[in-house]
Order: structure tokens, then C-alpha cells, then sequence
């Protein structure tokens, strides 16, 4: 949704009649009238790009039983998927200096 919301904006500057963004939208994505007419509304009321999330792939790896037992706690706590709070983690994990020397990147 955020993606086209940016297109939206993006033919909101670049072109006049908002029937022919309409139609653009409606071929690009295969939506509604309705449904272009709402993503416009939404750029407009917006008046900025939106950040569109960097899609997720499946990633495996092996952990102790115990660590998961953790993690799967810690997701019903808070209400969080397991993924969600594996994200968090490893980005707060990885922010902190010093966890790769320089030239050890793999």
C-alpha cells in the first residue's frame, strides 16, 4: 500500500487530471476506481513519500532449545510475532560498535 501511495504522489506532480492518475493506477495495480481514488487521497493528505518496508525472507538456523523456549516466551509477553522479536534483537545486536573488526566481514 505505501508503494502506491507513493506512485500516487509521484503522478500527483507530474501529471494535472486526476482522472488520468486514476487510470494509471487502475492499469498498474489492477484496482478499483474506488481503490485509486483512495490511494490519491491518501497522497495528498500525506504530501510525503511513505517508507516501504524491505521485504522479509525465510532465514533457518539452529539454536538451542532452550534460547527458543526464550524467544517464543518473550513473543507471548509482548504480543510480538517470533519474528518480529528475532528482528529486534539481532538490529539492536548489530548496531553496537565493535561487533565486526574491520576486513572480517562474512
Amino acid at each position: 500500500m505505501d508503494r502506491r501511495i507513493n506512485v500516487a504522489l509521484g503522478l500527483l506532480y507530474i501529471v494535472c487530471r486526476q482522472p488520468q492518475i486514476v487510470e494509471r493506477l487502475m492499469d498498474k495495480y489492477g484496482v478499483s476506481q474506488i481503490q485509486a481514488y483512495r490511494y490519491i487521497q491518501l497522497a495528498r493528505e500525506i504530501n510525503q513519500k511513505m517508507v516501504v518496508p524491505e521485504s522479509s525472507v525465510v532465514f533457518t538456523v539452529k539454536l538451542p532449545p532452550t534460547l527458543i523456549g526464550r524467544i517464543k516466551k518473550l513473543s507471548r509477553s509482548r504480543k510480538l510475532s517470533i519474528s518480529k522479536v528475532v528482528h529486534t534483537a539481532l538490529e539492536e545486536f548489530l548496531a553496537k560498535k565493535d561487533h565486526v573488526k574491520a576486513g572480517e566481514a562474512s
